[in-house]
């Protein structure tokens, strides 16, 4: 591999074999030019996308942003990776390196942004909120800066947003927004605040996860309910009266702000859950 440019004395651009790549690691670029080769043994990350739009976007932005910010970048993404157990698209470095510099850049300036469903995230996605809280620790070490809980969260939303499994058509934000919501709806309904640590709120947690992705993606047209999806339907409503009237709450919402009807199934998983709460609350 032979250098091309040299951004720092850890990051540099290479080619190799006929392809360009982004490589990092300590003293990569020390006392080199480009045209000279590679030291491979000082390699620790590599960034080799096959889209031309990633190098294009990369470029425009080590034009205006230091080089320690991919760096920062990198080491937060390393570190995501192994606490997380999974991989991201290689488009997260661009976006976690222009964020956190326009981040410290605010700060600086005293602009902290508030994150509206920091609540949502903190719940919703705790690991990676956890994982997110890391990444300021290493932010204040390299830059001396403290960035608040607000970052950590939209630090987290990145990890959700750019994983390898992450679902590429639809908006994360809109999804944990709307499962905020219902949370919401259903502790009026019930006039109670749920116990975010108990069992029963985290099934319910993981359904509204699931349900609010086949809501917000784009999905085939459902077939229409059979006869024992009715059955079951009227069955659970005469059983679990609280339960089903405030399921139609949380129907009524997403019919009104999302322009979705929930299926007779969708209701009925959704009273089940909600009956859960009330004898867990009951107990």
């Amino acid at each position: 591999m032979k250098i091309i440019k040299i951004f720092n004395n850890n990051v540099v651009l290479a080619d190799q074999n006929n392809h360009q790549i982004v490589l990092i690691g300590k003293g990569l670029g020390f006392q080199k030019k480009p045209g000279m080769d590679v030291q491979s043994e000082k390699i620790e990350q590599v960034y080799a996308p096959t889209e031309g739009k990633w190098f294009n976007l990369f470029n425009d932005l080590i034009k205006n942003i230091s080089p320690e910010y991919l760096e920062i970048a990198a080491q937060i993404i390393h570190l995501a990776e192994t606490e997380l157990k999974t991989k991201f698209n290689e488009y997260l470095l661009i976006s976690l390196m222009d964020h956190i510099h326009f981040a410290v850049v605010r700060h600086r300036q005293k602009i902290d942004i508030h994150n509206e469903i920091l609540w949502e995230v903190k719940h919703y996605y705790p690991t990676e909120f956890q994982v997110g809280k890391a990444a300021l620790v290493i932010i204040k070490q390299r830059l001396q800066v403290e960035l608040t809980d607000d970052e950590a969260g939209f630090i987290a939303l990145k990890f959700v947003e750019n994983g390898l499994n992450h679902p590429q058509n639809y908006d994360t934000v809109a999804l944990t927004k709307m499962i905020g919501d219902v949370i919401q709806i259903v502790q009026f309904q019930l006039q109670v605040t749920l116990d975010t640590d108990s069992i029963s709120y985290r099934r319910f947690l993981v359904h509204l996860r699931f349900l609010a992705e086949r809501i917000i993606k784009p999905r085939s047209k459902s077939s229409s309910s059979s006869e024992d999806d009715i059955f079951l339907f009227e069955h659970i409503k005469k059983k679990y009266p609280t339960a089903f009237a405030c399921t139609q709450k949380v129907v009524d919402f997403i019919a009104d702000s999302l322009h979705q009807q929930l299926s007779y199934n969708e209701q009925v998983y959704l009273t089940i859950h909600v009956q859960r709460i009330i004898n867990e609350l009951t107990k």
